[in-house]
């Protein structure tokens, strides 16, 4: 009961407050046009390392921060059940297909992604990413929208989700290279010194 109250507030604090669980890449970023191509890659830093093996750790634990962390998409669905009253999911069901992660991805989303760790790295955030699932805000749209799925007894079609924010990604990661891009070469050049005979900048 505790545990369902919890996550109850939990939705509805995120909601109000509008808290960003979304994962923010401390890395630096450096675009690269090559010919036709324009790639971003990761500069790796020496505390890259640390993190890694902290990462490891994470990924093998079944309770980060005394939270249990599911294994895989129907584990979620599982404690989904478990912590979802019943009038809060028939709200959650009354959603359609298409507007079930836009309608609860501030709230649920936020939720699942606090609790489970997709950001941080979990053992589930490692399951979507065997699967290819390039960003934790992606593995929650997965899980809202399979677990609606799911409810409604439909084909879960979890491949072609995967297919279609890997290819969402792509067409992110080329935008904010191009824009990058932009940046630099519509940055103005640096103002020379005015040399005009006669002219001196100290004050006399």
């Amino acid at each position: 009961m505790i545990n369902k109250i919890g996550f109850i507030l939990m939705a509805i604090c995120f909601c109000l407050t509008g808290l960003s669980a979304q994962n923010k890449d401390s890395v630096a970023l450096k675009a690269i046009e090559d010919t036709d191509k324009i790639i971003i890659k990761r500069q790796h830093r020496e505390v890259d390392a640390m993190y890694d093996s902290i990462y490891q750790w994470r990924i093998t634990q079944k309770k980060l921060d005394d939270v249990y962390i599911p294994m895989d998409l129907l584990d979620c669905f599982k404690q989904l059940d478990k912590l979802m009253e019943p009038e809060v999911r028939e709200r959650f069901m009354a959603f359609s297909d298409e507007e079930v992660d836009k309608k609860t991805h501030g709230s649920l989303g936020l939720w699942i992604d606090h609790k489970w760790q997709l950001s941080e790295g979990s053992r589930l955030s490692a399951y979507f990413r065997k699967m290819g699932v390039p960003h934790p805000q992606y593995m929650v749209g997965i899980i809202i929208r399979s677990y609606h799925r799911n409810l409604h007894k439909k084909d879960l079609k979890v491949k072609e989700q995967v297919e279609h924010f890997k290819e969402l990604w792509k067409v992110e990661q080329k935008e904010m290279a191009t824009e990058m891009l932009e940046r630099k070469t519509s940055a103005p050049a640096p103002k020379e010194e005015d040399k005009t005979p006669g002219k001196s900048n100290k004050s006399k």
